[in-house]
């Protein structure tokens, strides 16, 4: 009951791209005793040891309760499947700081303009993605390919991977969509003894039907 709730109430307030995350990170501290009225549960969320889990639950915080996500690396749709925000990153454009093309020039001299198209070229040729400043923030682009025209000017084609979110944070506003799921969970939970207590009698008194 918890998966469901919480799921739909996800779904309803902002993007779910992994659909299975709240069934492997969602946990219940279930209620005890036989009075209603007194009975309390919790649900809340937990990375079960793995670290790569933690900071998406930390935003799973912020979506509850809103704030500022000012730090990772936010992926874009040119890092995502069918080049869509709400499609999964592929496995391929995942940051890998040992896979991207160094921040240094081999060129001493130059202006900013002739030591980017440098660094565009080794991009292409080593198949490796580049970090660029921009007005907006430091992005991470894939070099897709890199022209010349006839009167000499460099066309580069490329596409947005990801964007730091150092320097450039996020705000977030409040859902509530765990509320919204207690609440939603809460009308249910007379009916749902009812249902339960009912396949107990059955069971212990054997009843076919």
């Amino acid at each position: 009951m918890k998966n469901k709730s919480l799921e739909q109430s996800a779904t309803r307030n902002f993007i779910r791209r992994s659909p299975n995350f709240f069934k492997s990170f969602s946990a219940v501290t279930k209620a005890k005793g036989f009075s209603l009225s007194g009975m309390s549960a919790a649900v809340g969320m937990t990375s079960r040891g793995k670290i790569t889990a933690r900071s998406a639950i930390d935003n799973m915080s912020k979506q509850e309760d809103g704030g500022v996500i000012d730090h990772g690396l936010d992926y874009l749709s040119g890092s995502r499947k069918n080049l869509n925000t709400k499609s999964k990153v592929k496995a391929i454009n995942f940051y890998n700081k040992n896979k991207v093309v160094s921040g240094r020039s081999r060129t001493r001299g130059g202006s900013l303009k002739s030591k980017f198209v440098a660094r565009a070229f080794r991009s292409l040729n080593e198949n490796k993605p580049m970090f660029f400043n921009s007005i907006k923030g430091n992005y991470l682009m894939s070099v897709q390919s890199i022209k010349k025209s006839k009167r000499g000017k460099v066309k580069i084609k490329s596409r947005l991977l990801l964007k730091s979110r150092k320097g450039a944070p996020v705000n977030i506003k409040a859902t509530h969509f765990t509320r919204e799921a207690a609440e939603i969970t809460i009308r249910k939970i007379e009916r749902f003894y009812h249902d339960q207590a009912h396949k107990q009698f059955k069971r212990a008194l054997n009843i076919s039907r």
